[in-house]
């Protein structure tokens, strides 16, 4: 983009040249591109995983959370009796 030999040669970024690389034209064209809902679960057939995003919706309807991921892993929780006991492995 050709700069105004009228104005201050400070007022002109030569950063801001290529309009087309920039941040916000490119973040624009994306989200153009983008299509559908992105908290949308996905479902595949050929898995026996269930999907993550049911999985996390169970749990905000529910009120529990799965802790399944952290089983064995020790509580490093300061103040114990706050919490209350560790859950044995027969309780889940």
């Amino acid at each position: 983009m050709p700069t105004d030999p009228e104005l201050a040669p400070e007022l002109h970024n030569s950063e801001q040249d290529d309009e087309q690389s920039q941040a916000q034209t490119v973040a624009e064209q994306a989200q153009a591109l983008r299509k559908g809902d992105p908290t949308a679960s996905v479902k595949h057939d050929t898995t026996e995983t269930p999907d993550l995003v049911d999985h996390m919706r169970d749990m905000e309807a529910s009120g529990r959370i799965d802790m399944g991921a952290f089983k064995g892993e020790p509580s490093m929780d300061d103040d114990e009796d706050y919490y209350g006991k560790e859950p044995s492995d027969e309780e889940g």
